[in-house]
């Protein structure tokens, strides 16, 4: 029996024109998919993912939420530092869902099963993707994330840190925005 196709790669990054950002996602049978993440999309999916870190920190750690916060940043400062973020991506050449990227609408996260958890990204309607996220894979999407919103100066405040429930705050230096 064949082993399933393996995360190779992610890139992230913010596209001016669209507004959004291009998440890209090479597995190891060169099966390339292509989402566009909203600023709303990605306050929501952030918590989802410090959940998902917060789960891994909470096995080492259960019942203290202190610690288990200490353990979330340091394995965020583990798996970026090792991550190779350098490398320029490799596009794939097999294209499941269509060269052109889906607007991703629902996220579902399966809890821990053994060492992984599964983020489902989905699109309004059709077909989405599963991704069986280790706890590195987990942070190293996450700065991913991070730098890609950064570079579109959307005001969200991506901090890492586990049990992180809430939306994230938005940064925005010039004061509170009026709208009328």
């Amino acid at each position: 029996m064949s082993k399933p196709p393996q995360l190779e790669q992610f890139s992230a990054s913010f596209v001016s024109e669209q507004d959004r950002l291009l998440l890209r996602v090479r597995s190891s049978d060169d099966a390339e998919y292509r989402f566009w993440i909203t600023r709303r999309y990605l306050a929501l999916l952030w918590p989802m993912l410090m959940k998902m870190a917060d789960a891994f920190s909470s096995r080492k750690a259960p019942g203290d939420p202190l610690t288990r916060n200490t353990l979330a940043e340091l394995a965020h400062g583990e798996a970026v530092s090792k991550a190779d973020f350098g490398s320029a991506y490799q596009d794939g050449s097999l294209f499941p869902l269509g060269e052109e990227p889906i607007l991703l609408a629902r996220i579902t996260v399966k809890p821990l099963e053994g060492n992984t958890q599964t983020l489902t990204l989905l699109p309004q309607q059709g077909q989405g993707i599963n991704l069986e996220l280790d706890e590195k894979l987990v942070h190293v999407l996450a700065r991913l994330l991070q730098e890609a919103a950064a570079a579109a100066e959307w005001g969200l405040s991506l901090r890492v840190a586990a049990g992180t429930a809430t939306m994230p705050e938005t940064t925005d230096p010039t004061g509170p925005r009026l709208l009328h």
